[in-house]
């Protein structure tokens, strides 16, 4: 158990079409979406269970306009997945998350999404575990989030 709690809250964060309710939809059986069009206004959640351990994960929007939402769906996590679409790199948005989960000592990882269509390798500024991850797939996912968990 690694000293953990039973159960564990991740929030999944990234820019707008990055692949964070594709990420969340494909990591938990249960899963409840808030969309408008498509697009996550609210939040996403879905929890699945790691060895015996109950995973909270929510997907917050990725639009500017929501970056409220984002700071109410921080409070009291213990983890943090990072989507970046592979494809395009890492944001001015992504990287400003980073240097929050940084100056907040929590715990992260960053999924380079969409490697199915682009194989270039993902290079960031920060000090953190890059998995590649095909999120329409599960690629890479469910490995993703067990080294969070040994992270946390």
């Amino acid at each position: 158990m690694n000293g953990r709690k039973k159960e564990t809250k991740i929030v999944i964060f990234g820019a707008y079409d990055s692949g964070k309710t594709t990420t969340l939809d494909n990591l938990c059986e249960k899963k409840t979406n808030v969309e408008y069009n498509g697009t996550t206004i609210a939040l996403d959640y879905g929890n699945t269970l790691v060895n015996g351990e109950k995973i909270h994960l929510f997907a917050s929007p990725g639009q500017e306009r929501f970056k409220f939402m984002r700071e109410i769906l921080s409070t009291g996590l213990d983890g943090a997945i990072v989507v970046v679409d592979n494809c395009r790199g890492v944001t001015d948005m992504e990287s400003e998350i980073m240097s929050q989960l940084d100056s907040g000592n929590v715990p992260y990882v960053v999924f380079a999404n969409k490697q199915d269509l682009s194989k270039e390798e993902l290079k960031i500024s920060f000090n953190t575990e890059i998995v590649p991850t095909i999120a329409t797939d599960g690629a890479g996912l469910r490995y993703g989030l067990e080294v969070l968990l040994d992270k946390i």
